[in-house]
């Protein structure tokens, strides 16, 4: 009885990591963008260097497990944080380490339909390959003055305001701002 029991809890499990993985298939192929965590100096960097209020919506396209959100929520608690996420794994993770923030919401959508239309901040972790649509998508969503940070990867026709590289080793990814 007791080997019985532990190999359906086995294969339950086994079902729900192949379950997890498919989507995170489905998604890469779709919107060919790998879940990859932001590296925390450049959390670091907006904390220290963006000044928000009760006025400033805070957008993350593919929010991942919401780092960038929970951080930034904890520092600001008047401003508001929406994360969109379209794989289920990063999206339940985002949704659970993000419970106890009621300034924090996280939807699992694709963040191409969504309205960003709210957003005076917009933070992204994408690819090289997906930026020109991405931009596209800002450029038509977003009101004059909006920030847009993006991590790692630049917009093609975009001019920088301001690239910043991890001040403890100039190379790697930089924190590229941009202002709409």
């Amino acid at each position: 009885m007791g080997l019985l029991v532990f190999l359906i809890i086995i294969l339950v499990a086994a079902v729900i990591a192949l379950f997890f993985a498919l989507d995170a298939l489905v998604t890469l192929f779709r919107y060919k963008v790998p879940f990859v965590s932001t590296s925390g100096w450049a959390i670091d960097w907006l904390k220290q260097n963006l000044k928000l209020d009760g006025h400033d919506v805070i957008y993350d396209l593919g929010c991942g497990d919401a780092r960038v959100l929970i951080a930034l929520a904890k520092k600001f608690p008047a401003a508001s944080f929406v994360g969109i996420e379209a794989q289920w794994w990063p999206y339940l993770l985002a949704k659970w380490k993000s419970r106890k923030f009621t300034n924090v919401k996280i939807f699992r959508q694709d963040f191409y339909k969504s309205d960003l239309s709210s957003a005076t901040i917009i933070f992204c972790f994408l690819i090289t390959s997906v930026m020109p649509r991405v931009e596209v998508k800002l450029k038509e969503s977003l009101r004059s003055g909006t920030m847009v940070f993006s991590y790692g990867f630049r917009f093609p026709n975009w001019t920088t305001e301001q690239q910043i590289a991890n001040p403890k080793r100039r190379e790697g990814s930089k924190l590229n701002a941009y202002k709409t």
